[in-house]
Parts: structure tokens; sequence; C-alpha cells
């Protein structure tokens, strides 16, 4: 069955303002639709395989359960716990990078 998904508050907000910039941008809702639920549909992999990508370099303190990949240049950094997987950041690739 694997790992629960949850998305944090705050990755969530980080999702819809990603949304509206990829809209602006694009001045296509198919388009930002179908990029924005790629990224949210590939979280999914976490739910069985959570280790799979590597510890998140921009995390400071990171004891080993923060993690990062990206998809479509949006950086999404989650925690892996016993039984859930967290996702706590979701991030344009091309801004400067930022620790947390």
């Amino acid at each position: 069955m694997g790992k629960e998904i949850i998305w944090t508050n705050y990755a969530t907000v980080e999702l819809n303002e990603a949304f509206l910039d990829l809209l602006e941008q694009s001045e296509s809702i198919e388009i930002t639709t179908r990029v924005m639920g790629e990224v949210v549909e590939s979280v999914e992999i976490l739910k069985t395989h959570p280790e799979i990508y590597k510890l998140d370099k921009l995390r400071k303190n990171n004891k080993g359960t923060i993690r990062a990949f990206e998809k479509h240049s949006y950086r999404i950094s989650y925690q892996v716990e016993k039984d859930t997987v967290y996702i706590i950041r979701i991030r344009y690739a091309g801004k400067e990078p930022l620790e947390y």
C-alpha cells in the first residue's frame, strides 16, 4: 500500500502560486493544467519509494529526512516519516536557490 502523501499548507499555497505564475507566462490554461498536474502526479512514486531522490542540499540542519527532486523545472522538497511523506515545499527551480 505504501506511505500516505500529505501536502502541507505552505506547499499547497506555493503550488497555487506556481500555477498562477505559469498561467501568466504561458497564457494557456491547457498547458498550465497539464504541467501542474504532472508535478502533482510526480509525488505518487514517493508512496512506495520515498528514498528514491537525494537529500535536500538546501535544507539547513537536514537530519536525513528531507529530500528533493525536480519536475518540469519545479523543485519539490519533502519529508519522509514512518508512515507519511509530507510535501513541504515547491519552488520554481529557475529562481535564486534559497536555504530554508
